[in-house]
């Protein structure tokens, strides 16, 4: 797509993923090879919150809903970066979030970094629950940030439960760097796996 910017973060067996955690880190296996088969197959181990995803409801919300019960992808929406470059806050709050301009604004995508991590940061700036609750009263389909996680250390996970009982889908792991803060016209792209509560999400931006 001429003139749209990629969002979504390369996968590999080296990527930075949440926590360092193994469980979330992709593997590629060689399933076959030219030696013995003739031709080369991989079969790739990705756990669905790993990369760019977008996290449904059933996510954090017992008996939510999965990713079969939406039809909204591949999805266009207009989109609004925040950029809180080059000093984000430790936390992403209702002072971050009560002005934005929202008018025709169907996301909202936290920039925090300057660029894509390369490891793991445990106080990586999160949104907080009054944020959540502030933009889950408007009338957004996604919130998004280029942070492996929307928010960190919150019991019950508030921030994922305001945003996913308005069906307001979340976005994590964007890679926000080639963006200014402002108004930007988004594609979305999933791989329509049923009934699971996250999936991998192309997103692509171009100015508007």
């Amino acid at each position: 797509m001429k003139h749209w910017i990629g969002l979504s973060l390369p996968i590999s067996e080296q990527m930075m993923v949440y926590k360092n955690a193994p469980d979330k880190r992709p593997s590629i296996e060689t399933t076959r090879d030219f030696s013995r088969h003739g031709m080369h197959e991989s079969t790739l181990h990705l756990p669905l919150h790993t990369g760019t995803h977008v996290d449904y409801p059933l996510h954090a919300i017992a008996g939510g809903k999965c990713s079969s019960d939406y039809r909204r992808f591949p999805d266009e929406f207009t989109a609004l970066v925040v950029d809180l470059c080059p000093q984000p806050p430790a936390a992403i709050t209702l002072a971050e979030v009560h002005d934005l301009p929202l008018e025709g604004i169907e996301a909202v995508f936290f920039r925090t970094l300057e660029q894509p991590l390369a490891a793991f940061d445990p106080l990586f700036p999160a949104v907080n629950a009054e944020a959540a609750a502030w933009l889950a009263s408007r009338p957004l389909r996604f919130v998004g940030i280029d942070q492996p996680g929307i928010e960190r250390a919150q019991p019950g996970h508030p921030t994922h439960i305001h945003l996913l009982e308005q069906d307001i889908l979340i976005i994590e792991g964007l890679d926000l760097s080639r963006l200014a803060g402002g108004r930007y016209r988004c594609r979305a792209f999933t791989l329509g796996i049923e009934r699971v509560e996250a999936e991998p999400v192309l997103v692509y931006a171009r100015e508007q």
